[in-house]
C-alpha cells in the first residue's frame, strides 16, 4: 500500500483495480461470509466494462496474497477444478481496517520523527 495524497477513498490507498477488488469484497461479505477465489475476482474486474480495471489475474491473485499478508485478508484452501484453490475472506471490516491503518501510519510517523529528532 501507497497513501497517494492526491487521491480519493481507498485509491488514496491502492491502485484503482485494487481499491475496486476490496470494496467487492467487502461488500458481498455485508451479510453473510462469502469467499471469492482469485477466477472469481478476476472476472469481476472484466466485468465492470472500466478498462482501467482490467488487469491480468497473475496481478490479481498478487494483490490478494499481499493483502493477506498484511493481514487484511485470510484464506482456506480448497479443492476444485484444476487443483487446490484458495478463497478469499476478510480478516477485518472496513472499519477494522481502518483503525488498523491509523494505528500503523500513526506509529509510522512517529519513528519518522523521532529520527528526525535524534
Amino acid at each position: 500500500m501507497k497513501f497517494d495524497t492526491s487521491k480519493e477513498g481507498l485509491q488514496t490507498l491502492f491502485k484503482p483495480y485494487q481499491a475496486s477488488l476490496m470494496e467487492y469484497i467487502w461488500e458481498i461479505n455485508k451479510n453473510e461470509r462469502t469467499g471469492v477465489i482469485s477466477r472469481e475476482a478476476h472476472q469481476y474486474l472484466l466485468d465492470t466494462g472500466d478498462s482501467e480495471l482490467k488487469k491480468s489475474r497473475a496481478s490479481v491473485i498478487f494483490f490478494l496474497d499481499d493483502m493477506v499478508e498484511e493481514g487484511v485478508l485470510e484464506f482456506e484452501t480448497e479443492t476444485g477444478k484444476g487443483g487446490v484453490h484458495r478463497v478469499y475472506f476478510p480478516a477485518m471490516n472496513p472499519k477494522e481496517f481502518e483503525t488498523y491503518l491509523s494505528k500503523a501510519i500513526m506509529e509510522k510517523l512517529k519513528q519518522v520523527f523521532a529520527s528526525i529528532r535524534s
